[in-house]
Parts: C-alpha cells; sequence; structure tokens
C-alpha cells in the first residue's frame, strides 16, 4: 500500500472510531492501525477498549483484527477461538470469526468483525 492510501485510510478509520493511528513497525510492513478506543456492547469489558488491525493485501483481503488480553466477556473469559499473538512488543489476542469479504471500505471491513461481539457473552 503506497504511503497516500495508508493515511486515506487511517483518516477514514479514525473518523469512524474516534482515535487511530499508524503503528506499523517499518513502512515496508502491512499496515498497523490501532483503534484507540472501540465502544463494545455489554457485558463485554473494557469497553471502550483498543484494538489492532492489521492490513495485508487490503483490500484484497480482509484485515487482521486483533483485542488486548483483557478483553473478557460474562464469564470473564476471552472471546471464544482466541489464541495469543505477539505485535509490536505486545501479546494481543488474535480469534477465529468467520464473515464473508468483499469490497473496500475499511470502515464496514472492522464493522464486520466488531459484529461478533453482538449477542453473545464469551
Amino acid at each position: 500500500m503506497d504511503p497516500a492510501s495508508r493515511k486515506r485510510l487511517v483518516a477514514q478509520l479514525a473518523r469512524a472510531f474516534g482515535r487511530a493511528s499508524d503503528v506499523s513497525p517499518a513502512p515496508e510492513q502491512p499496515l498497523h492501525v490501532l483503534l484507540g478506543a472501540v465502544e463494545l456492547p455489554s457485558p463485554w469489558s473494557p469497553s471502550p477498549t483498543p484494538m489492532l488491525t492489521i492490513w495485508p493485501n487490503w483490500p484484497a483481503e480482509r484485515p487482521k483484527l486483533l483485542v488486548p488480553q483483557d478483553l473478557v466477556g460474562e464469564g470473564g473469559e476471552p472471546p471464544r477461538s482466541s489464541s495469543e499473538a505477539y505485535h509490536l512488543g505486545q501479546a494481543w489476542n488474535a480469534f477465529s470469526f468467520a464473515f464473508a469479504w468483499s469490497g473496500s471500505d475499511p470502515i464496514r471491513a472492522i464493522q464486520l468483525w466488531l459484529t461478533r461481539f453482538d449477542g453473545e457473552s464469551i
């Protein structure tokens, strides 16, 4: 992704989610965007929470979404099918969540990821 496209994508996410910053480890790496404070429905906590998104091969592939390890549902458990992932010197939880993807709207891509937290307590 060229530098102008990276800036444009980060700006779009910032407008939609409040805070977004490019935290990519290097320009030749896929874009890494930290969303600073994403609101999640109850019973997920803490909310708002930061989330890390990684954009390899965008828009042909959907972004990856990682959540903090302290994000838990009603029973104090992380999202189902989660696994520890290390990015940017920090441990995050990656999780499995299937949804159909096509298009080039980064806001919609993140919104689809966030549906994982609707109507489910763990």
